[in-house]
């Protein structure tokens, strides 16, 4: 028996950011596959594909050569649609809604390929009984209510 650790890219990995935070969501995706060595297609929620598309001219600015980072915009129906359907992405990351996020693990499961999903959720937010309550109260309304409650984790209970 003989066993060994092989680390080589995973290949081509899709990724598809949603439009709350679109240029930390992009980057949170770009980097890790970048600097294990695999190429990105990155598709930007239809309504905020600007940051994106300057991402990519700035990678393209630091000398990665062409094709390593690309952005295809779109909607969701589209371009997502396509980019998870491609039997040439290796794997599926998405940041988004539970309900696209669950399409998405199924295709990912029906074609075999890895998959990440960040999908949102309902996130809690504990008060202890020796809590500052002024503090306290204040933390939780910030909780919900930063960025207008799109956030993924955001504390809804």
């Amino acid at each position: 028996f003989h066993s060994f650790i092989r680390r080589e890219a995973v290949g081509v990995v899709g990724a598809i950011v949603a439009w709350n935070f679109p240029l930390l969501l992009a980057c949170w995706k770009l980097g890790p596959a970048l600097a294990t060595g695999c190429t990105v297609v990155l598709k930007p929620a239809d309504e905020t594909p600007l940051t994106a598309l300057k991402l990519a001219e700035l990678v393209l600015e630091t000398g990665y050569p062409e094709g390593v980072f690309n952005v295809v915009t779109g909607t969701g129906i589209t371009a997502g649609s396509a980019l998870t359907h491609n039997p040439l992405v290796d794997k599926l990351t998405f940041t988004g809604s539970t309900a696209v996020g669950k399409q998405i693990g199924k295709i990912a499961m029906d074609s075999m390929t890895r998959v990440t999903l960040e999908l949102g959720g309902k996130s809690p937010t504990i008060v202890m009984a020796d809590a500052d309550l002024k503090t306290a109260a204040a933390g939780a309304a910030s909780a919900i209510f930063f960025n207008q409650g799109q956030v993924c984790c955001a504390g809804s209970r």
